[in-house]
């Protein structure tokens, strides 16, 4: 009988080591690459830039930024209003400085010269109410001077009060940041999977930051920068056709609107209406500024989404609903001051709408800084 043959020891023993110096020149590495980030990122401001949030951990960077920030900072939260991303989508290349938040930026900067300002943009398309409640709920441990968030009628579509339709991101419901910036994504759940997530978000910058840099890069994922590359050189490709394509997305998405606001409805046993409200309780209880502004709509659109008499009912009800409003909260509602000309749909803004709604919202926006 053969015996098999053994391994020597010596060459054995120098295979591990190897492995072992393999490991931790790669364990060196990274832990290099870590602390270069965590140096080189904040202080390059990158992790202010505006991304389509789609993960916690991403949400979480855009947070730590916000929480540490040293000065006087306001969170700006909402839907794709906020997010501003729909003027790249109609050829803007630098929207990132026309949004919303970044014009606050400006205006706020002018205002108090020689103060340290942050804007921070937390939109996010397709945003609930539900979505908000969440949103609120984990933006309040970062200690803002104010909150801002939109609404809009939209969003009490019972088209979202129906299962799997009531919030477009149901990781918001578990994930929670402490006031010292630790994160969860639910206590109790998940297991060794959600622990190792979660250890690994608070203690590796690295892992950290990937979803938040591949959102900036690839918007989103490699895999959707290379659909996004095929599309634009399709669009390209098509030319005068590529247009008209864009055309008849205008007017999908005009008829999806329309299809919503026949179905808006504020009665009481609305989710949507009920989520609204425990945020209200929310920032009051907690003493906490918010203005809030009605999402306006392009007045040349708005007479075929809604009949002018319920269009006013429904305002009346949702100035209802937020009313009373103590001390540090202020509703603003639809505002007259935006023309037709500034709409880039029914009711997104290009960036004229943007400095429009600016400049009608950063003297409320003072005046609530200025008591504090």
């Amino acid at each position: 009988m053969v015996e098999p043959a053994k391994t020597k020891g010596p060459r054995g023993r120098d295979v591990l080591s190897r492995l072992a110096v393999t490991v931790a020149v790669l364990v060196a590495v990274l832990a290099c690459l870590d602390v270069a980030l965590r140096i080189a990122a904040p202080a390059s401001g990158i992790f202010r830039r505006t991304i389509d949030v789609q993960s916690p951990a991403a949400l979480y960077t855009k947070l730590e930024e916000f929480r540490k920030f040293d000065g006087l900072k306001v969170a700006v939260l909402g839907d794709s209003l906020i997010f501003g991303r729909a003027m790249r989508d109609k050829g803007d290349t630098a929207w990132q400085s026309h949004t919303l938040s970044s014009q606050l930026q400006n205006w706020l900067a002018e205002k108090h010269p020689g103060q340290k300002v942050y804007v921070a943009n937390f939109g996010m398309n397709g945003t609930l109410p539900t979505d908000l409640e969440n949103l609120v709920r984990i933006v309040l441990p970062t200690k803002p001077d104010v909150i801002v968030f939109d609404l809009s009628l939209r969003s009490f579509s019972r088209d979202f009060d129906r299962e799997g339709e009531s919030r477009t991101r149901v990781w918001l419901d578990t994930l929670s940041v402490d006031a010292n910036g630790t994160y969860s994504t639910g206590q109790g759940v998940g297991g060794i999977a959600r622990w190792s997530h979660d250890a690994l978000v608070n203690w590796w910058f690295l892992y950290r930051s990937r979803d938040f840099l591949q959102a900036l890069w690839f918007d989103g994922s490699p895999f959707n920068f290379l659909v996004g590359l095929r599309d634009a050189a399709d669009k390209w490709l098509q030319g005068s056709s590529g247009a008209k394509g864009d055309d008849l997305d205008d007017i999908v998405l005009l008829m999806r609107a329309r299809s919503r606001y026949e179905k808006i409805d504020l009665a009481p046993d609305n989710p949507q209406r009920q989520a609204l409200e425990r945020t209200l309780r929310r920032v009051s209880e907690a003493k906490q500024p918010t203005l809030i502004f009605y999402a306006t709509e392009n007045p040349k659109v708005l007479p075929d989404l809604l009949p002018q008499q319920k269009f006013a009912e429904l305002q009346a009800q949702l100035v209802q609903i937020i009313t009373p409003q103590p001390p540090d909260r202020v509703y603003v509602g639809p505002l007259a001051t935006l023309p037709a000309s500034e709409f880039l749909d029914h009711v997104h803004l290009d960036k004229a709408g943007y400095g429009q709604l600016s400049a009608e919202l950063g003297p409320r926006l003072d005046a609530m800084i200025g008591r504090r």
